[in-house]
């Protein structure tokens, strides 16, 4: 028996409404990814907006050395949030180019909110790496005994883990829904 695959509305049945959402995220994920990738280049490109950026950071009490191989470093340990952030607009582009086929509950769509998911779990745990390896990095120019290391989860860290987890159980739950829909339609 082969089973029946599960409806899926043509794109022409899909509601204005909805492909107008679409288009209007794809467009907020697209200029999210410019500066994700933008601010990065700009801030890492110049020692006076690194040192401006640098003298709060809450612990360092501006004991930070902002030198050449400080900046390369930075820029490097920045690569890893950047990455991270990416991936995420990724899957969420995906997943809203699914809902603007009309391919709501396809598998598809799943694996990209599923991916989303894992992408805010991903950066809730790295920004407190990023922000602690930040520090390490700008705190190296300085003499022995004047290192630092500042280690800080923020409330944003935790709320953003908590919602990657919600998301992660939504997505697990709507393939499950998924998973027994295509199960019925094999009996019919």
């Amino acid at each position: 028996m082969t089973p029946l695959p599960l409806p899926h509305p043509a794109p022409g049945l899909v509601s204005p409404a909805l492909r107008r959402l679409c288009l209007l995220v794809q467009v907020l994920i697209g200029v999210g990814a410019v500066v994700l990738t933008a601010v990065p280049v700009w801030m890492w490109s110049s020692a006076e907006r690194v040192r401006s950026l640098v003298q709060n950071v809450p612990g360092a009490g501006g004991m930070l050395t902002v030198d050449e191989r400080a900046m390369w470093l930075g820029a490097a340990v920045t690569l890893l949030p950047v990455g991270v952030g990416l991936f995420t607009l990724w899957q969420l582009w995906r997943l809203f180019g699914q809902y603007a086929d009309g391919s709501v509950f396809s598998r598809r769509a799943q694996r990209h909110l599923r991916g989303f998911a894992l992408g805010v779990l991903a950066a809730a745990a790295v920004a407190p790496i990023t922000r602690t390896l930040l520090v390490l990095v700008l705190s190296l120019g300085n003499p022995p005994g004047q290192r630092m290391l500042v280690i800080g989860v923020s409330w944003d860290d935790y709320m953003n883990l908590l919602l990657g987890a919600v998301l992660l159980a939504i997505a697990t739950v709507m393939a499950e829904a998924v998973r027994v829909a295509e199960e019925h339609a094999e009996f019919v």
